[in-house]
């Protein structure tokens, strides 16, 4: 069971994500290296308007559960990076909230068991509202050090009426799975 954050926990966490990139940059210029204080300052920027933007559409989609999950993964201590891209226009999805939700954190548990984790690992999930359907395209690219045993776990699954597994590819550096909501 994943943790509630209440108001208080959610502050202090986001306060220590933004003194942890205060440090960097200070450190940096306190070794004179004011180009690389410069870079970071220009990530953090790129970055808060990307997640600013997906984020907010995500949290106007009605899917509490699974928006949680997503602001507060990288809270935890993962091995792999979660992006997200939210595509289309809003929609109400929150009947499909905790289905999607279950998914993610077990694909997200059942990754880190197969991953090297000497190598950047990214999971990359979209988000795609259109008129004819909505899907969630998860993109892994990294390293696999079990695709069998990981392919395994995944059919094992259960999921209910309410999504549809359409598409899923594996090799030993990346994965794509399309998830569809069903209307």
């Amino acid at each position: 069971m994943e943790k509630e954050w209440d108001v208080v926990e959610v502050l202090k966490y986001a306060r220590h994500d933004w003194l942890n990139k205060i440090q960097l940059i200070k450190g940096n210029l306190a070794l004179n290296r004011i180009d690389r204080a410069n870079e970071i300052i220009e990530e953090i920027v790129s970055e808060s308007k990307h997640e600013s933007k997906h984020e907010s559409k995500l949290t106007n989609m009605n899917m509490r559960m699974f928006t949680s999950f997503v602001m507060t993964y990288h809270w935890y201590n993962h091995a792999v990076r979660l992006e997200l891209e939210v595509l289309g226009p809003l929609q109400d999805l929150s009947k499909y909230d905790e289905q999607v939700y279950r998914w993610c954190r077990y694909l997200t548990y059942t990754l880190e068991q197969y991953i090297d984790y000497h190598v950047d690992n990214y999971l990359s999930i979209s988000l795609c509202v259109e008129e004819s359907a909505t899907c969630f395209f998860f993109d892994f690219s990294g390293i696999l050090t079990d695709i069998q045993e990981l392919q395994n776990k995944l059919k094992c699954y259960e999921c209910s009426d309410l999504v549809t597994f359409v598409e899923h590819q594996m090799s030993t550096t990346e994965f794509s799975i399309m998830m569809q909501l069903n209307k």
